[in-house]
């Protein structure tokens, strides 16, 4: 089994799911909202959580590694 990390950004618009890599960049009032990565961790490419930062990423990937091992 392969755990992997890939970072995704997303555009935020006027009331836009923040987790939805759907929408698009929306320019408001002279501003535009900075995108925003999430880091997705994938179990065998498939996707199996996400989180906001690298570093709560890399601890979910070693949490998962040491649980399979313990659970094989």
């Amino acid at each position: 089994m392969t755990i992997t990390i890939v970072p995704f950004t997303i555009n935020q618009g006027h009331n836009a799911n923040a987790l939805s890599a759907e929408f698009t960049h929306v320019e408001q009032a002279g501003r535009t909202n900075p995108p925003i990565t999430y880091w997705g961790i994938y179990l065998d490419d498939k996707h199996v959580s996400y989180t906001s930062s690298r570093e709560l990423a890399e601890k979910t990937k070693l949490w998962m590694e040491k649980w399979l091992t313990r659970s094989i």
